[in-house]
């Protein structure tokens, strides 16, 4: 039965049955015990909105570059993959303290720099020439976003007391555009990886 024909059951019906309430209170009171009914399943949409809306901005770094008109690309993104392992893709040599500080809140203690500048206080980890440890540490250079390669990373594979020092260079891009990336096991010190 909708509200209609309940209205129409209710006026026929006045006539018989003695009321002290208007019909009106009573089809308004309804209504509003319907929407009280309705209000947490709209907050809990509303809710789940934001959480998803908080999750993406917190994914993207803090620095964008507009490529066109209305369209915002970032100059490098940090994503967490399902196997624990963290993909770094950069576009645009802008931000490398914020990439720093991703990669270091994802549990990678990291130095980052632009442009080749090295950061001078770290040193090298002992005995970390070996291939293996390396494969091990940085897996494939995978395709990311927009056809660019992307650096894997591994947190699990770094050796205790160890961090990765990158630098990128603008001089030496590739065939694609993309940027030479350098990354290299240091020892995690305050100066270099912040740990």
């Amino acid at each position: 039965m909708n509200d209609n024909e309940l209205i129409t059951a209710l006026r026929e019906q006045r006539g018989k049955v003695p009321m002290d309430t208007p019909v009106e209170q009573i089809i308004r009171r309804g209504r509003a015990v319907r929407a009280r009914r309705r209000l947490p399943g709209v907050a809990g949409a509303l809710g789940a909105a934001a959480a998803a809306a908080f999750a993406v901005s917190m994914v993207l770094p803090a620095s964008h570059s507009a490529s066109e008109p209305g369209a915002q690309l970032a100059a490098w993104t940090v994503a967490r993959q399902a196997d624990g392992s963290i993909q770094v893709s950069i576009r645009e040599l802008r931000d490398p303290a914020g990439l720093q500080r991703t990669l270091r809140a994802d549990g990678v203690p990291a130095s980052v720099t632009f442009t080749g500048q090295q950061n001078l206080v770290c040193q090298g980890y002992p005995g970390s020439g070996s291939q293996s440890q390396r494969r091990q540490l940085l897996g494939s250079v995978v395709t990311g976003p927009a056809g660019r390669d992307a650096l894997v990373i591994h947190p699990s594979a770094l050796p205790s007391g160890g961090g990765l020092q990158i630098y990128v260079s603008s001089q030496n891009r590739g065939p694609d555009g993309s940027f030479q990336v350098a990354v290299r096991l240091v020892q995690a010190s305050p100066g270099c990886t912040g740990s």
